[in-house]
């Protein structure tokens, strides 16, 4: 049997954990599975930080090796997405994240490195993002954009 692979988003000054999550849309509000058109954020502003973890069940002796990166999807004139990970959780804001300040990886050689994940069931470390709209961001929907977490399972 292999482990089980499932995206999780903690939200909240509490932390709620939610997984599986469908998406990890950006918008301006602090909640996992956000529609677009009705969170949208506009120019000079920024979305809430995304706290994203990979959660990993089932069956494995150990996971390691984890890289993240955004793996396609072009961004829009003025929009950037910053990044981070192992940061101790704190609650998501929407001011510019003290916590993502370098722009989202776009290669696997350039991947960040989540912490890996304990014994069954457990979590990588915090992958945290926020999307930066700037004084010229075109209006309308950001592009679709894909992100990679892969790992090494024994």
């Amino acid at each position: 049997m292999a482990a089980i692979f499932e995206w999780a988003e903690s939200n909240e000054a509490a932390e709620t954990v939610t997984f599986p999550i469908s998406n990890v849309n950006f918008g301006n509000l602090d909640s996992p599975n956000l529609s677009s058109p009705n969170n949208r954020v506009f120019r000079n502003q920024n979305s809430y930080e995304k706290w994203v973890r990979g959660r990993f069940s089932g069956t494995y002796t150990s996971i390691t090796n984890l890289r993240f990166w955004k793996s396609s999807g072009a961004l829009s004139t003025d929009v950037t997405i910053k990044a981070a990970v192992n940061a101790t959780y704190a609650t998501p804001v929407s001011t510019v994240s003290t916590v993502a300040t370098v722009d989202v990886p776009t290669t696997e050689g350039t991947a960040l490195n989540p912490t890996d994940p304990g014994a069954s069931p457990s979590f990588s470390g915090y992958v945290t993002m926020q999307l930066q709209a700037g004084a010229t961001a075109g209006p309308g929907v950001v592009p679709t954009q894909t992100f990679t977490l892969k790992y090494d399972e024994v």
